[in-house]
């Protein structure tokens, strides 16, 4: 065991302890149980917002409900048990509901949307007196009594259990498909990812965290109360989590710790409840971001340093290291057979024709440059070979599959694309980002071979120094080829590729011309958008020329060059 593990254990052990040492003023076994099933129902909105990024003002509607329910049906002569399971499987049924609607709404929309909801909630459980108790709240019995520690052992445990569950689930897989997600939800469907699916489970799932703790804090106290369920309730919760750290595994156990603490020490807490609230977000949003855990990681940082790993660039200068071979597509199609078929495609923003009926083929070992200038309709050309747009005519094939009502996520195993600029994730490190798109790839792997896949991927490009390292303590030089690693891993049978050679040295795109050709040479189809012509007449095998969403030119690079229509409307400019 690591000292940081035995700094934690021992951490966690003291806290337990604490409220029987009579070391901190207010902090008694009752503060700590309430405490305890709160920060149990805050790790459904650790998730959603900490982790995932989606702004819910509503959570608390999801603590409120489960307790709520099982009152009612209690209420109606059913078991104690009973009443407790179909109170949480209600809740977490209304959850998912909302989730179909919610998760579909875009950014301050969502935040909206759930807002409304907690409005909802309160404001059902105020007009309803003779079912829901109204504004005096519902009263909840259980069959039996515990005592004060009894509840103490009990709500420890359900914490415990809680935080074992987050650490195990936000890990591998799904934490760098939910932090893809939270940063780019575009470049997160191009790599193969159901974003809206994802989003609802992750909001059922928290859902279930909130019901939970809700239900036993109902039990607890004895009565659930519509302010339980409220907005004020829903932005103290957020209020909580942020202060205590977003997304950190024991993020929403020191907020809420902290808060409530406070709020224990007032003399007048319900008068200096929005001073405490405020206070904290402003320290917070100064001077940690990051929460109260990223300050107790500064100063275990300071304590007990880690050792710095040595970083150097890749070579991309001087001699040029032999590239490593990385698995060839895995296709029946031949080379020389048309893997990308564009058929008089168009595609028309009102009375704007941004691409107007073109038509060629991309081939198997083949690499086809698209050029043009700006707003000939090459990006757009791009965007619906990728799904993000939908053509208004024609039709896109892959490998004779019409793509017509194919979605991105759904194209993702089979196309791998970079962007002008690379959408990757700043917060992983370069071999996560990589991992990221074999995550989503039909071929089930596990973690140790998608690790050790992604490793020889990044020797293939000489990028293996970078591999475990923070993106973001990379220079932006080199995340190009990050992007180009990624989007070449797992073997697309097409790579769009939107001018990977812009802000290169002259050494650099020579080293990017010769991945280029490996590429090729394991028979992926690559078409490429790019400005810098000398470097398409060295690498392509065809030409494309666009302007105004036309084709202009489609030859091979020697031709094109001498072209004198292309040269008036493009090449003159440029030679």
């Amino acid at each position: 065991m690591t000292l940081r593990a035995l700094a934690v254990a021992a951490a966690c052990i003291i806290t337990v302890v604490l409220p029987y040492l009579d070391i901190l003023p207010g902090w008694t076994p009752a503060l700590a149980t309430v405490s305890a099933f709160m920060a149990l129902s805050l790790i459904g909105l650790n998730l959603v917002f900490g982790v995932t990024g989606m702004l819910a003002f509503g959570q608390a509607a999801f603590v409120a409900l489960p307790g709520y329910l099982a009152g009612v049906v209690q209420g109606f002569g059913a078991p104690f048990l009973l009443a407790i399971a179909l109170g949480l499987a209600g809740s977490v049924l209304v959850a998912r509901l909302m989730a179909a609607i919610f998760v579909r709404l875009p950014g301050i929309y969502f935040a909206i949307g759930t807002l409304g909801f907690a409005f909802v909630i309160e404001g059902v459980a105020r007009a309803l007196p003779t079912i829901t108790g109204g504004a005096s709240g519902l009263v909840l019995e259980a069959p039996f009594a515990l005592t004060r520690n009894a509840w103490y052992a009990v709500a420890a445990a359900a914490l415990a259990l809680g935080i074992w569950s987050f650490a195990w689930l936000a890990r591998g897989r799904f934490l760098r498909t939910m932090k893809l997600v939270r940063h780019d939800e575009l470049a997160a469907r191009v790599v193969g990812i159901d974003v809206v699916r994802l989003k609802t489970h992750v909001f059922t799932i928290a859902s279930a965290y909130s019901g939970i703790g809700g239900i036993l804090m109902a039990y607890h106290v004895g009565v659930v109360a519509p302010e339980n369920g409220g907005v004020n309730a829903s932005l103290e919760a957020l209020a909580m989590v942020v202060i205590g750290g977003g997304g950190a595994v024991f993020g929403p156990v020191l907020g809420t710790a902290l808060v409530q603490w406070l709020f224990a020490i007032s003399s007048e807490a319900d008068r200096y409840e929005l001073l405490i609230y405020g206070l904290g977000f402003l320290l917070v949003v100064l001077y940690l971001p990051g929460g109260l855990v990223d300050g107790l990681r500064k100063i275990w940082n300071i304590v007990a340093p880690l050792p710095q790993a040595s970083v150097t660039a890749p070579i991309l200068t001087g001699q040029l290291p032999k590239l490593l071979p990385v698995a060839a597509v895995p296709t029946a199609d031949g080379p020389g057979s048309v893997c990308l078929g564009v058929k008089k495609v168009a595609k028309h923003f009102g009375g704007l024709h941004a691409v107007d009926e073109v038509s060629f083929d991309v081939r198997f070992g083949q690499i086809v440059a698209l050029i043009g200038p700006n707003g000939a309709g090459k990006s757009t050309l791009f965007n619906l070979i990728s799904g993000i747009e939908r053509p208004t005519a024609g039709r896109i094939l892959l490998r004779d599959r019409d793509m017509a009502g194919v979605s991105i996520h759904q194209r993702g195993a089979d196309i791998g694309r970079s962007f002008q600029v690379p959408r990757l994730v700043p917060n992983l490190t370069v071999i996560e980002n990589i991992m990221s798109r074999l995550d989503h790839l039909p071929n089930f792997m596990n973690e140790r071979d998608k690790e050790a896949t992604a490793r020889a991927q990044l020797a293939a490009f000489n990028l293996s120094q970078l591999a475990d390292l923070l993106l973001n303590q990379i220079g932006i030089g080199q995340h190009k080829l990050i992007e180009l690693a990624r989007a070449s891993i797992g073997s697309p049978a097409l790579l769009l590729l939107d001018e990977p050679a812009v802000g290169f040295t002259a050494l650099e795109v020579d080293r990017l011309v010769e991945l280029l050709q490996m590429l090729r040479s394991q028979g992926r189809a690559i078409l490429i958008v790019e400005h810098n012509v000398d470097f398409v007449a060295r690498i392509a095998d065809e030409i494309i020329v666009m302007e105004g969403g036309r084709v202009i030119g489609h030859d091979k690079p020697a031709a094109i060059m001498s072209n004198a229509a292309v040269q008036r409307a493009y090449l003159g400019a440029l030679i």
